[in-house]
């Protein structure tokens, strides 16, 4: 059972444990010296000797039962969670009131003997949280427990989906103010939005990337209600000091810092897609002004898709933050569009090997990339929040000939956010030893985003060996995807038990354990070699898939999709994924 405190979800209280600490001034004071730290990054333990082998004081046995240790009187007791007879709940029964709370002698956890169930208590859990940090950072197995901070809960309030539904009033606004697009649809059972895009010369790259953010829902609907208007952009780039900066630097698209908005582009180019028009569409105007961003590019040469993505969202964000001329954070989602739908936020413990110090660091991200190779010994890590290009280094290189068994994006996630230990050529400087030491290396998500983009790393460039290779092994995907398991709140917890206090000052995102079940609707596939390849995204709209291949549109079956060389994958919340294709009649 639970109940809400503070907008927060915390268990039943327990009556036997109210009792106890009525009845007691300091009730877990004589637990101090017995908390037992094994660093680095040890879960906590309750042992009087660091040697002791606890059993129980009625069998006498040390194993496979749990052993549970009395606050009152700290005799051991075992416990089987099956049916059967309990040596903790026959001393609490025996004993007077007050023996019934005991702890968990290998985890640290409190438990009623009586009602033979986990139990919780802040003060307690915040004890064990702060001697668990303090021997991470003082490297003393059994350092002092600091009295408990008092609390600091932000108060959180969960706001249940409800469908919008129009008013009377918006029911004839509706009525006397739409009509319907001019023309019939000529593939009435294409959905709207689905619009092929003509190749301009080598720039399926482009297309197949394009195609994805046309049907990310949050940034379609973002632009299709007509919040960035382009005519007002460009009215508003005309009367400011970058308009005349960019007529004097050659006019309208004459300079890249001036008047050249790729939000702009986006918002014509999704005007004109889901115009109802099945006539492939040509984004030669979006392709120029990505040109001018990224003049390093600017030829008809086969690109990177993945290199593509990262430099138009760096377009859009840097246009968006000229515009405001002041500083905003991309993972806090007060930003620009790109980094709204796109931004999540990392969380890297560097933990040092002699000591147990942890050094914490958060960091955006746009998306994530993903060596596709089991663990041979090589770094699976590469997070994107900046432009990057595709090398991956020789230990990818390396690791690519190496091939076993098929590969899962859950295993590449699980991989991913793994405790690695780096090595002896990458010591980190520790701020509590004032010397170089060996790490060990964490990431986890902080904060997810509203639509995770994951890249999968198959093109290897060596500079040792002077050579380029594609990677072309299968990687399987799921349709539906939990991110629970990756969070930093699931990776402290497993690492510091089941508590319910913020762990080293970090709060769980009480939105991330709420919205961490993902959809998955667009993949981007690379087909050929390395510098002769093609790409094509495969599209999942009202639950069936289309593949779309520049200009061209086929309707296709899910086992092809599952069947495809993925190189990018587009997943978006599922508390975000509507069926966008439903025809919904208003009444007039």
């Amino acid at each position: 059972m639970s109940s809400k405190i503070n907008g927060q979800i915390s268990p039943q209280p327990c009556p036997h444990l109210a009792e106890f600490r009525r009845n007691s001034t300091k009730p877990f004071l004589s637990l101090q010296d017995c908390l037992r730290i094994k660093p680095p990054g040890g879960r906590a333990a309750l042992r009087r000797d660091p040697d002791e082998l606890p059993r129980c004081f009625s069998c006498g046995l040390s194993a496979p039962s749990r052993l549970y240790a009395c606050i009152t009187c700290a005799a051991i007791s075992c416990h089987s969670s099956a049916a059967g007879p309990s040596h903790a709940a026959a001393h609490a029964a025996s004993m007077p009131s007050g023996h019934q709370i005991a702890v968990d002698v290998d985890r640290a956890e409190l438990f009623c003997c009586a009602c033979r169930d986990q139990v919780y208590d802040r003060d307690f859990d915040a004890a064990v949280v702060i001697a668990q940090t303090t021997a991470s950072t003082l490297g003393g197995a059994g350092s002092p427990i600091l009295s408990p901070q008092p609390e600091n809960l932000r108060k959180r309030r969960r706001v249940d989906y409800r469908p919008w539904a129009p008013d009377l009033r918006e029911r004839a606004l509706i009525g006397s103010c739409s009509s319907l697009i001019a023309g019939a649809d000529p593939s009435p059972d294409l959905p709207r939005g689905l619009r092929g895009l003509n190749n301009l010369g080598n720039t399926c790259f482009m297309n197949s990337v394009l195609q994805a953010l046309l049907h990310t829902p949050p940034l379609r609907n973002y632009f299709l209600s007509d919040r960035h208007n382009r005519y007002f952009c460009q009215k508003k780039s005309n009367g400011d000091g970058d308009g005349a900066a960019g007529k004097r630097g050659g006019g309208k698209n004459g300079n890249k810092n001036g008047r050249i908005c790729l939000a702009c582009d986006m918002d014509a180019m999704f005007s004109a897609v889901f115009s109802g028009d099945r006539v492939p569409y040509s984004p030669a105007k979006f392709l120029y002004s990505w040109w001018q961003h990224a003049a390093n590019l600017a030829s008809y040469e086969q690109q990177d898709a993945h290199e593509f993505f990262i430099s138009m969202l760096d377009g859009i964000h840097e246009k968006v933050e000229k515009d405001r001329r002041k500083p905003h954070s991309e993972g806090n989602g007060d930003c620009c569009i790109a980094h709204r739908v796109f931004s999540g936020i990392l969380r890297s413990d560097v933990m040092c090997m002699a000591c147990g110090f942890t050094s914490t660091t958060y960091d955006p991200c746009i998306d994530i990339s993903l060596d596709l190779e089991p663990n041979q010994g090589g770094s699976t890590k590469m997070v994107t929040g900046t432009p990057n290009h595709s090398c991956n280094g020789e230990a990818d290189c390396r690791n690519s000939s190496q091939n076993c068994g098929t590969s899962t994006l859950m295993g590449c996630l699980k991989r991913f956010t793994r405790a690695e230990r780096l090595g002896s050529d990458q010591k980190f400087f520790c701020q509590q030893c004032q010397v170089r030491q060996e790490t060990l290396k964490q990431m986890s998500i902080r904060k997810l985003p509203l639509v995770s983009c994951f890249h999968i790393k198959r093109f290897e460039h060596s500079s040792t060996r002077k050579m380029s290779r594609k990677v072309d092994r299968y990687l399987q995907f799921p349709f539906s995807l939990d991110m629970s398991p990756y969070l930093s709140s699931t990776i402290l917890r497993s690492r510091f038990g089941n508590r319910i206090f913020p762990f080293d000052g970090d709060e769980p995102d009480a939105s991330n354990e709420l919205c961490s079940e993902f959809e998955l609707f667009a993949v981007v596939t690379h087909t050929g070699k390395l510098d002769a390849g093609h790409y094509v995204t495969y599209l999942r709209l009202g639950n069936q898939w289309y593949k779309c291949d520049d200009a061209w549109i086929t309707q296709v079956d899910e086992t092809i999709v599952r069947a495809a060389q993925c190189y990018m994958m587009f997943y978006v919340q599922k508390m975000l994924y509507y069926k966008a294709t439903d025809k919904q009649q208003v009444p007039s």
